[in-house]
């Protein structure tokens, strides 16, 4: 897709488009140094530190069902003790849509929690197969 905003009057790549386009460049090159390809000064994972992150998702996906409802009880008694006013209805609406954001964001982080755990097992994998390739 074309960028009509890359290009000046003459029809020549801005200066910060150019910069962009060496960037993808070298990301999307498996030979040039620092490039996507790997090698070098090129990309790299850790598996461990990958590892890390899904335990650490882990224990914020744990302490959201716990912390992230810490108010429903307050808030349940503000509803029910202001059941006739605006104020009480407002509040059970707000607990309401409160618990679905919660469990929206409690399925968003255990979703992540299982990306990052299998990403650094695929990581893992491909690394010993790898390693045993040059052995064998």
């Amino acid at each position: 897709m074309m960028n009509p905003w890359a290009y000046d009057a003459d029809g020549n790549l801005t200066a910060q488009a150019r910069a962009q386009e060496t960037a993808r460049t070298r990301i999307n090159s498996t030979s040039a140094s620092g490039g996507g390809g790997g090698g070098g000064d090129g990309f790299a994972a850790d598996p461990n530190a990958i590892a890390t992150a899904g335990n650490n998702s882990d224990q914020i996906h744990g302490r959201l069902n716990t912390d992230g409802r810490a108010a429903d009880e307050a808030t349940t008694k503000v509803s029910t003790s202001l059941a006739n006013w605006s104020t009480g209805k407002a509040a059970q609406g707000a607990t309401s849509t409160w618990d679905e954001c919660v469990a929206a964001l409690g399925g968003t982080i255990g979703q992540t929690t299982q990306a990052l755990r299998a990403t650094a097992a695929n990581y893992q994998r491909n690394e010993s197969a790898t390693q045993a390739g040059f052995t064998a």
